[in-house]
């Protein structure tokens, strides 16, 4: 979410939506960001990775946090995926496995 905030102009909408299916539970944060390269979406999720453009000059972090989401949701068998088209936003998901105890 802080990144759907960060990387969005002022006055656009953010959604987030969760569902069950078949075990899991997926959450989904959908921006109207800039989105994100194709050629830069396999790596988002790599420690220290920062996409290079002109439009991330003014914003700052390390590429540690897409990295950090990723390690703790496997950790707890779930998946973690981005759907994006540059200039028009982003969806970002996890999914987690739902146990009942």
């Amino acid at each position: 979410m802080n990144n759907a905030v960060k990387y969005s102009p002022a006055g656009t909408t953010i959604e987030v939506s969760c569902s069950t299916a078949n075990g899991m539970m997926k959450v989904c944060v959908k921006d109207q960001g800039m989105g994100i390269p194709v050629a830069d979406q396999p790596f988002i999720f790599d420690r220290f990775f920062r996409v290079e453009s002109d439009a991330m000059k003014d914003k700052k972090g390390f590429g540690i946090g897409l990295y950090i989401c990723k390690e703790i949701i496997e950790r707890h068998q779930g998946k973690i995926g981005v759907e994006s088209i540059e200039g028009q936003g982003s969806v970002f998901w996890f999914s987690l496995p739902v146990s009942l105890m």
